[in-house]
């Protein structure tokens, strides 16, 4: 059956050296922002007229999916997870009250999607943050809310396979038991995440197709996608 949808919605971050960077906590071997060069001009001698660009990121810059290996020694890696995970019904949860910075619980969710969710759907989380995006200040991401460890486990018993985000993804809440515990949580439940989304406004059904498919990287906890919604 061919795909003839009304409108197609970018929702993907774009990646600019001048607008976007990445913390580099400890743990870190070293810092590796996202940047590009010009490997070969297009009047370089023996150059046959072509221009030739590198990029220099991690796997984790811009919108992107992280495997539970991200999370989990020993976890699924991004090759090994189904193309079908990254192609389907979707929801979008508007959350634009829980801004700047507030707790996103259980009940929340279920009063935006508890009513029409469906298990294998893709779940994506709206408050328009990233319409915005700064590059990453430390303003976005304490203003950024956070899932309360019960609206992670909600997450986990609806039966979802991806949690997408339009704002810092790494906030968990005060006393959690661990540093990026929702994150994780997920993770080990095999729920992938989907980070740096943006222009979840414009999406106008309450269900839609979500296509976000990462590259064919082997070995990989992580992988850039062009995320688009198909309405």
């Amino acid at each position: 059956m061919l795909l003839r949808p009304e409108a197609i919605v970018d929702l993907s971050l774009e990646l600019d050296s001048t607008n976007f960077a990445m913390r580099t906590p400890a743990g870190f071997k070293k810092d590796m922002q996202f940047a590009m060069e010009v490997l070969k001009e297009h009047n370089a001698p023996g150059g046959a007229g072509q221009i030739v660009r590198g990029v220099h990121m991690r796997l984790h810059a811009g919108s992107h999916v992280d495997a539970p290996e991200h999370n989990v020694r020993g976890g699924t890696q991004i090759h090994e997870l189904p193309l079908g995970t990254f192609i389907g019904d979707a929801v979008i949860a508007d959350l634009r009250d829980k801004l700047p910075g507030k707790a996103i619980s259980a009940q929340d969710l279920q009063a935006a999607v508890g009513g029409c969710i469906r298990r294998g759907d893709r779940l994506l989380l709206r408050t328009d943050r990233n319409n915005t995006y700064d590059g990453g200040s430390e303003k976005w991401m304490l203003e950024s809310p956070y899932l309360t460890i019960g609206a992670t486990r909600w997450c986990i018993d609806m039966g979802v396979v991806i949690v997408g985000y339009d704002f810092y993804h790494g906030n968990d809440e005060p006393d959690a038991p661990r540093v990026f515990h929702n994150s994780r949580t997920l993770s080990e439940h095999g729920v992938v995440t989907m980070p740096y989304l943006k222009n979840l406004n414009l999406i106008t059904k309450e269900r839609f197709t979500l296509i976000g498919l990462p590259l064919n990287i082997i070995g990989a906890e992580a992988s850039p996608v062009r995320a688009v919604a198909l309405l």
